[in-house]
């Protein structure tokens, strides 16, 4: 009865609550809300056509623009949904993303002069000089001074670092000649390259000769070392580009025979070299009038570019002070090893005769025809080095400060002249940058002071992708920095800054750092073996019985403190009564990394005193004594 009278009751309610529905007019405080359009938004619900005409009447307009909004959004969201891919592991997707910059990485190497924007007239002098592949550097620097932007070129030596600014220069001076009338005036040149050194100066102008001849450009060079007066009738005529020393140029500036109005492009080939030999007042003296007219309001300035094989702190610190704001531009193989070198390291015990080494390692390549350079690091040693070769029959030509400039470019003349008879040259670290030369073996015979010197010297083999050999011999003193320079080779890892200083001071910091820990567990263990003795003292004497006189008891407690606590040392002509009821212990000293047991003598013996340590460099005043 109770359940019909309940299904009945349940029957009423739904068909009253259903008329309800139907008529929300006449009851509007009636009308119930679908869960639909609370819960479910996103989804129309069957009657949807039927019930609209009802909702937007009663509906407020503000609701109306919230449903629309969030219809809105859910179309978007399954849009995205649908587009967006599967997510995959946070590893997967880094390994994705460095093979993605991998690739944009290999992409930006172009793969031929022309994809890096050159004119005819220089792509002509390209296929002159059988060059069709540009290097690392050619592809990041060309692009970067066609922009018209002051950047620093780094790259190992042979990479082609001046075709990589050259280039780019001369079609500029093109453009400009077609865009702003510029013209080739006498005494005015437009371009301006600095050198260190006379035959690195004549070296970049042979090749400013090579692409003039279809860039159709002027080109004269102002060096140290020769006579004024031909460089004075050259600077008079029309020219558009200078190459030369710094001191010379300056020389011809302060003569009124060049004049600083059209000089638009200036390059500094070798900067380091320039900054570490002292050209540093030159560079600046030439700088000051061209930063004065830049400040000028209708001065179009000028554009600086810095050529380098290395690029030390030091010197990275003064280009960033004297050009403010210039972009550094380096490849990959910056500080590093080259390739296509073969590194050998020959360690001499000093037992050997190493100029007889020296014989030892370069017959075998002359054997082959090989060129070779012997690098030394003094004067004396060149000397030495070439008269005992002259001895053994090994005909030589020497580079050092004390031959005089023709006779040094006589002298490589020499060596470069592939049917001559000198196919060594004994040199210092005078011909270890900026000569272009085809060397297939560089020896060593002294070691460098510093991964600098080192990586130039090894410069003058594998050029341009050719292979080369390096030998090096070391000696004891150098076998440290020489393990340095071989261990960060094989690691492949950066030699801007290891000098012997450097490697010294590493090499004794790590040995203190070891010794402090080998004293440190020592003092540790030490301490540790006299608590647990004095632990088993103090257990042995608090398990014996006690004593029925209050003398003894004094006497045992005194015992027992003077074990935990040291007692001071009795002075002379004082007498201690309580001298003789201590027991004699032994005293432990360490000594560097020695500990010895010292027992109790008369005189020396200072019962319950400190534990002295030393470093490993020290001696304890009580091992003086001793002594």
């Amino acid at each position: 009865m109770v359940g019909a009278s309940r299904t009945i009751l349940s029957l009423s309610l739904s068909s009253s609550l259903f008329t309800f529905s139907r008529i929300p007019h006449v009851i509007p405080f009636l009308r119930l809300h679908k869960p639909s359009s609370r819960f479910y938004h996103a989804f129309r619900p069957l009657c949807a056509a039927a019930t609209a005409p009802t909702e937007t009447n009663t509906a407020d307009p503000d609701q109306l623009k919230h449903t629309i909004l969030l219809e809105r959004l859910r179309l978007r969201h399954l849009k995205e949904s649908a587009t967006k891919p599967q997510q995959r592991p946070s590893s997967v997707v880094g390994v994705e993303e460095e093979n993605s910059n991998a690739k944009k990485k290999k992409k930006k190497l172009a793969e031929n002069f022309e994809e890096l924007g050159l004119s005819e007239e220089v792509m002509g002098a390209l296929k002159e000089l059988n060059i069709e592949v540009p290097t690392e550097i050619q592809c990041i620097g060309i692009p970067a001074v066609m922009e018209r932007k002051s950047v620093v070129l780094g790259s190992h030596t042979g990479s082609g670092k001046t075709l990589a600014y050259l280039l780019p220069i001369v079609q500029l001076m093109r453009e400009d000649e077609a865009s702003l009338g510029k013209i080739t005036k006498p005494r005015r040149p437009r371009t301006v390259v600095l050198c260190p050194t006379r035959e690195l100066s004549e070296q970049v102008y042979r090749v400013a000769k090579s692409v003039s001849h279809h860039a159709r450009f002027r080109c004269t060079l102002v060096s140290g070392g020769s006579r004024i007066r031909p460089q004075e009738d050259s600077l008079n005529n029309a020219i558009d580009m200078v190459v030369g020393t710094p001191g010379r140029i300056l020389q011809h500036i302060e003569e009124g025979n060049m004049v600083y109005g059209d000089i638009t492009y200036l390059v500094l080939d070798e900067a380091d070299t320039m900054f570490d030999r002292g050209f540093g007042p030159d560079i600046r003296k030439f700088l000051a009038p061209l930063k004065q007219r830049a400040l000028k309001l209708n001065d179009q300035g000028f554009q600086t570019v810095l050529v380098t094989a290395t690029m030390t702190t030091a010197v990275q610190k003064l280009v960033d002070e004297e050009f403010e704001g210039i972009e550094h531009l380096r490849t990959s193989t910056l500080h590093k090893k080259i390739a296509n070198a073969r590194h050998d390291f020959v360690k001499l015990s000093g037992s050997e005769d190493k100029l007889e080494a020296l014989v030892q390692v370069l017959e075998p390549s002359l054997a082959k025809g090989s060129k070779v350079m012997v690098f030394c690091n003094t004067l004396n040693s060149s000397r030495a080095v070439d008269h005992y070769l002259s001895e053994n029959q090994i005909s030589t030509v020497n580079y050092h400060g004390e031959v005089p400039a023709e006779q040094r470019v006589e002298n490589l003349r020499k060596f470069k002249d592939e049917e001559g008879d000198c196919p060594t040259l004994v040199c210092t670290d005078l011909a270890a940058r900026g000569l272009d030369l085809d060397v297939d073996h560089v020896i060593m015979f002294d070691f460098p002071k510093n991964s600098i010197d080192y990586l130039h010297r090894t410069g003058r083999t594998a050029r341009m992708g050719a292979k080369g050999k390096v030998t090096s011999l070391i000696s004891r003193k150098d076998q440290m920095l020489a393990g340095r320079i071989e261990e960060a080779m094989r690691n492949n890892e950066s030699l801007e800054s290891l000098t012997n200083d450097n490697v010294r001071r590493d090499a004794a910091r790590t040995q203190i750092t070891q010794e402090k820990g080998r004293s440190v567990k020592q003092i540790r263990a030490v301490s540790k073996q006299r608590n647990t003795k004095d632990r088993a003292s103090s257990s042995s004497s608090s398990s014996s019985p006690p004593a029925k006189s209050t003398g003894v008891k004094t006497a045992v407690r005194r015992t027992s403190t003077s074990v935990r606590k040291p007692t001071s040392v009795s002075k002379p002509g004082r007498s201690s009564p309580e001298k003789s009821t201590k027991p004699k212990r032994k005293i432990l000293k360490t000594v560097g990394s020695r500990s010895i047991a010292a027992r109790g003598k008369k005189g020396s013996e200072r019962t319950g005193k400190k534990i002295s340590v030393v470093g490993f460099r020290g001696r304890s005043s009580t091992a003086r004594a001793s002594s």
